[in-house]
């Protein structure tokens, strides 16, 4: 794990000063490293040193993948949940502690969300719910309010690149890839893995820079182009806010290059270019674009068609 090291520091002193509470839910940017804390700490707590899922007291819920296009399905069904609940509500098989980790917890739907609620309500001794998810705002406020939640923030450039160098990153590529990532040390190890996703970031980053080029429709269309087509909602709306993500990182570089913080940028490997593309929008402009993104990401979050937000934001950047 890179980082968080006072979250699992938190964690360890609620269960020595037996103050631990039934439900976490583990928020933060994705590839931050909720879901690698969540299993050190359910590995610690199960006192288990092999493989986590061939543990008999442990579960793990997410999304279930189609049989034919293998693709995963838009929600968490009742019927995961239903089944999570029986095994909970029998003894520990090894005598000990039973942890569940429920990966993208707001795709609980309401019927799966439903049926959680007794077991959050009514908790079984020495058993533990870790729930996982980009924001707080995404979960169903039901389940919400009935856990204890745990906010990740960014790590450090300097702990991401210490980490990759440590794996045998070169120092280029390190000290790069640690930028790019924006404080999610998962993002960057999928750079160093998957030359494919550093591409791909790549690929969004020259439409971004050159929207302030093109007319409305160019827009919308250079935008809806970075969305797959035949994904569920959920994936859709997934691929949506990565490409606002990368536009607001690309603005804020913009702010802080015009601050004279060149060394902060993210986009260190195009700094010159962003400049540029800051000095053509001006400060005003990339203020007044990051208000719209935030609108259009609110939007998502609210369950509006992500195709549609796009549309819309494509009308309403002020680029």
């Amino acid at each position: 794990m890179i980082g968080h090291d006072r979250i699992l520091d938190f964690l360890q002193t609620a269960v020595d000063k037996d103050r631990l509470a039934h439900a976490y839910l583990l928020v933060g940017p994705e590839h931050v490293g909720k879901t690698t804390l969540a299993r050190i700490f359910a590995r610690h707590l199960l006192g288990h040193g092999g493989h986590l899922d061939t543990h008999p007291d442990f579960f793990l819920i997410r999304r279930e993948c189609d049989a034919k296009s293998g693709k995963p399905h838009q929600a968490i069904v009742i019927g995961q949940v239903r089944a999570l609940c029986e095994k909970l509500a029998m003894g520990a098989f090894m005598g000990g502690w039973k942890v569940c980790i429920i990966a993208e917890a707001e795709a609980l739907n309401q019927e799966a969300a439903n049926a959680l609620l007794k077991t959050l309500e009514e908790p079984h001794p020495k058993t533990l719910l870790l729930l996982v998810a980009t924001s707080a705002e995404n979960v169903m406020p039901t389940i919400r309010s009935r856990c204890q939640v745990i906010s990740f923030g960014r790590v450090a450039a300097s702990r991401i690149r210490d980490a990759l160098r440590e794996r045998g990153v070169n120092e280029p590529e390190a000290q790069l890839f640690s930028r790019l990532a924006d404080g999610c040390p998962g993002r960057a190890f999928r750079f160093v893995e998957d030359a494919e996703t550093l591409e791909d970031m790549r690929k969004m980053r020259r439409r971004i820079l050159g929207l302030h080029r093109q007319d409305t429709a160019e827009r919308w269309r250079a935008l809806d182009g970075l969305l797959p087509n035949r994904a569920t909602f959920i994936e859709t709306a997934a691929r949506a806010g990565q490409v606002m993500d990368l536009m607001a990182e690309l603005l804020r570089d913009t702010l802080l290059i015009g601050q004279g913080r060149r060394d902060d940028v993210v986009h260190v490997d195009v700094r010159d270019e962003v400049e540029a593309w800051g000095r053509e929008l001006g400060t005003d402009r990339v203020l007044s674009a990051l208000e719209s993104l935030e609108t259009a990401r609110s939007r998502v979050r609210s369950n509006v068609g992500p195709r549609a937000v796009l549309e819309h934001l494509a009308l309403a950047l002020p680029l």
